[in-house]
C-alpha cells in the first residue's frame, strides 16, 4: 500500500508545501474557519482535492448538512457516483456523535459520494465510521492502525508560505476518492 502525504489549512498557502500530492480544504459548515473559494482550489488543481464540511453538531441537522456538503461539492465541479466515490471529509474533531453522523453519511452517499469521518485519535472511533481520518499529531507519517483508518494527520499548525498548515497521510483508497483537476462552477 502506498501513502500520499496531503496537507490541509484553513487559509490556504500560494502554492502546495514540498512533497504534497493532496489538498485538504473546506467547502462549508457553520464552525469553517474560512470556506476555500473556487480560486483557491483552482491554485490546486494538479493535485488530489479533498473537500471538509465542518458541522456545528448542536445547530445542524445532520440530514440538511449532508445535503449543504454535497450542494457545495457538485458546485465545485466533484462528480457524484465515480468509482469509487468522491470523499468528503466530516470534520468532527473531538466529538462523539455516532447517530448525527450516521445520518449524515447515509444522506452523503445517498448523493453519490461518501463521507469520511476526521476527529481526535481519542474521540474519532466513538462515531462507528466506516472511513475515517485520524488526527494524532505524533510526527509520524504512518498510517495508524485499524481497518477503517484511511489517514492519519500527524502534524498541525507548522508555518508555510505565511500560513499554517497540517499534515497527514492518506492510503490508496482515499487518494482515489479525491477529485482531479481544476474545481469549477
Amino acid at each position: 500500500m502506498s501513502l500520499h502525504r496531503a496537507f490541509d489549512a484553513a487559509f490556504p498557502p500560494p502554492t502546495a508545501p514540498p512533497g504534497c500530492s493532496v489538498a485538504i480544504g473546506y467547502i462549508g459548515g457553520a464552525r469553517a474557519t474560512n470556506v476555500w473559494t473556487l480560486n483557491d482550489w483552482k491554485r490546486f488543481a494538479y493535485l488530489r482535492q479533498i473537500p471538509v464540511y465542518v458541522p456545528d453538531f448542536g445547530t445542524e441537522d445532520p440530514k440538511i448538512a449532508a445535503e449543504t456538503a454535497c450542494a457545495a461539492m457538485l458546485k465545485l465541479g466533484w462528480a457524484p457516483d465515480q468509482t469509487p466515490n468522491r470523499a468528503v471529509v466530516c470534520d468532527l474533531e473531538t466529538a462523539a456523535e455516532r447517530a448525527w453522523y450516521a445520518q449524515f453519511a447515509y444522506t452523503v452517499a445517498h448523493h453519490g459520494f461518501v463521507s469520511v469521518a476526521y476527529g481526535s485519535l481519542s474521540t474519532v472511533f466513538e462515531n462507528a465510521a466506516a472511513d475515517v481520518i485520524v488526527a494524532a499529531w505524533d510526527g509520524s507519517p504512518v498510517l495508524l492502525d485499524g481497518q477503517t483508518v484511511h489517514g492519519h494527520q500527524y502534524q498541525a499548525g507548522v508555518p508555510f508560505a505565511g500560513t499554517q498548515v497540517d499534515y497527514s497521510v492518506i492510503d490508496d483508497w482515499l487518494f482515489n476518492a479525491a477529485g482531479q483537476g481544476p474545481r469549477h462552477t
